[in-house]
């Protein structure tokens, strides 16, 4: 489908013959025109829009080299063992070794034997002396330097009873 030329007054195709030659000073007839007819206007609106802005000149290799001269005025980052310093790298080093030591003496107090003994069941409680001459709440070794020789002797005979004598 193609559009038929339309009839336009003569008026209005006069005024846009003059905005299509300059869109900025159509001339005072063409401006008395566009103020009075908003068609014209907004081809003349239309027209400015579609004006071509020449390129932006640059020399030669200035987009090339762009990158390289953004990324020199950047702050450089160190890296991260240059941004700590070796105090810090000691201190975590002993924290680890710390904390490594910790949980193998923490690990191997807590070993459970691989085979454990069974024994027949003893009662190794001790006989009940009734005479004893130590009192509770006191050090043994401080209370039978206080003992008389009477008792030292008693004691003695209590804890190392003469052997058995065997039958021949």
């Amino acid at each position: 489908m193609t559009a038929e030329p339309l009839d336009l007054p003569e008026a209005c195709a006069a005024a846009l013959l003059a905005v299509e030659a300059d869109p900025l000073d159509p001339g005072p007839g063409a401006e008395a025109h566009l103020r009075t007819c908003p068609a014209c206007s907004e081809a003349r609106i239309l027209c400015l829009s579609q004006e071509e802005v020449p390129d932006v000149l640059a020399p030669q290799g200035y987009f090339d080299r762009l990158p390289g001269r953004i990324l020199r005025k950047l702050p450089t980052r160190l890296p991260l063992y240059r941004r700590v310093g070796p105090l810090a790298w000691s201190a975590a080093a002993a924290i680890l070794l710390a904390v490594g030591t910790g949980a193998f003496v923490a690990g191997y107090a807590n070993q459970t034997p691989y085979v454990e003994a069974t024994l027949p069941h003893a009662d190794f409680a001790e006989p009940a002396v009734a005479d004893t001459p130590f009192r509770d709440g006191e050090e043994d070794a401080a209370q039978v330097q206080a003992l008389s020789p009477e008792e030292m002797k008693a004691l003695l005979q209590r804890l190392d009873p003469p052997p058995p004598v065997s039958p021949r």
